[in-house]
């Protein structure tokens, strides 16, 4: 009896140290993830020495609107220009500009002549012999489209020869056709208006369904059956859903633009008809390599000249350099539009390895929390009509 006791007292007393560890760990309050996040903004990471203590060699490969001369000052500027000065500048870092070519700038960077590379320079995969390393991207871009703007009427009138428009149409006039003949059969015995046959009758319950429709006031065609009644009800909340669908659509159509319901997918680029493109550029590929009817031009400036004269219905070119073009030329009639698809990403060219990628990356990414990105991009680009 006496062993007994002792196992119990001892029983109880394991049980009270676990229960008093549970009680203290639920007492520790969780670290959550946002927590640590926003301890990441109290680190003042260090500029290394070697940074701070060197003038750093800037290869810049020139090309609007990443990085360019200003005509008037001789300047450099650009998006890559911008954003990489506002990085110097605040980490206290020297340097010089050199203009290279492409091809001579990532060599450059490949054999440490250059520390850093700017430009218009997207995704490549790297060659044997490159020894480099990309930064963050600093613009993310598919391929843009340049198309003539249509005016209202053209608009409507694509609208109104379309697949969409067909089907709207159909269900609409099926649901008016369903009312009236349901109408007949459930009240030709007892509705006077639908005694004179099936003909006449169907012509009565179209006209009152149209009118139903319509929100037009109809005294006649009254339902005098229960389920005459039913049929009505339901037939009329699909029609006027119907209607309000097409309506809308019409609306849409007109607001938005039939272009930009087209371009979601490169297999949409079929339905536009006269494409151009480019040659050598990334567009033209991917024509090419989707098998989509195009025409080939030399020049930009020839295929924008295209487009003016109705000879295209558009145009396809790297977006950053059509958004620019567009925003630095007053072309009213002419409208840009985002494809979606053969995105590329831009950034800077840095040694592998190199202690300034870091500093790069870790700056870029807070220029674009405090949307400082976005706002360099809309001084050259200019802002994106959503």
């Amino acid at each position: 009896m006496g062993m007994t006791r002792v196992l119990v007292l001892l029983s109880f007393g394991v049980l009270g140290i676990l229960y008093s560890d549970f009680a203290k760990s639920q007492d520790v309050p969780p670290v959550l993830l946002s927590e640590q996040v926003e301890e990441l903004d109290t680190l003042n990471e260090k500029v290394p020495e070697s940074l701070l203590n060197k003038v750093i060699n800037v290869g810049v490969y020139e090309e609007a609107p990443f990085a360019f001369r200003d005509e008037k000052t001789g300047a450099y500027q650009g998006i890559s220009i911008d954003l990489w000065e506002v990085i110097a500048h605040k980490n206290g870092l020297s340097f010089k500009y050199s203009p290279v070519t492409q091809d001579v700038g990532i060599k450059g960077v490949s054999t440490g002549k250059y520390d850093l590379l700017l430009g218009r320079i997207p995704d490549f995969p790297r060659k044997p012999g490159m020894n480099f390393q990309y930064s963050i991207p600093v613009y993310v871009a598919g391929i843009g489209v340049a198309y003539l703007k249509e005016g209202n009427f053209g608009i409507l009138f694509n609208y109104l020869v379309s697949w969409d428009f067909l089907m709207i149409t159909m269900a609409l006039l099926g649901c008016l056709f369903l009312q009236a003949t349901t109408f007949w059969v459930f009240e030709h015995k007892r509705n006077p208006l639908y005694h004179k046959g099936f003909w006449k009758g169907l012509g009565h319950g179209l006209w009152w369904s149209t009118g139903i429709v319509t929100s037009a006031n109809i005294d006649e065609g009254e339902t005098k059956t229960f389920w005459g009644r039913i049929v009505a009800a339901i037939c009329m909340f699909v029609s006027l859903l119907a209607m309000n669908i097409l309506i809308a659509s019409i609306a849409s159509e007109l607001t938005v633009g039939k272009m930009s319901s087209q371009i979601q997918e490169i297999s949409d680029l079929k339905r536009l008809g006269s494409i151009f493109c480019v040659r050598g550029t990334f567009g033209q590929n991917l024509l090419k390599n989707r098998s989509l009817s195009h025409k080939v031009v030399d020049t930009f400036e020839e295929g924008l000249t295209a487009l003016e004269d109705g000879k295209a219905k558009a145009l396809l070119y790297y977006e950053p350099d059509l958004r620019y073009f567009l925003n630095t030329h007053a072309l009213p009639d002419i409208k840009f539009l985002s494809a979606g698809f053969g995105v590329r990403y831009y950034s800077f060219i840095v040694q592998e390895p190199s202690d300034l990628v870091r500093i790069i990356n870790r700056d870029i990414l807070d220029l674009m929390n405090e949307e400082k990105v976005v706002t360099i991009v809309e001084k050259y680009l200019g802002k994106r009509d959503i």
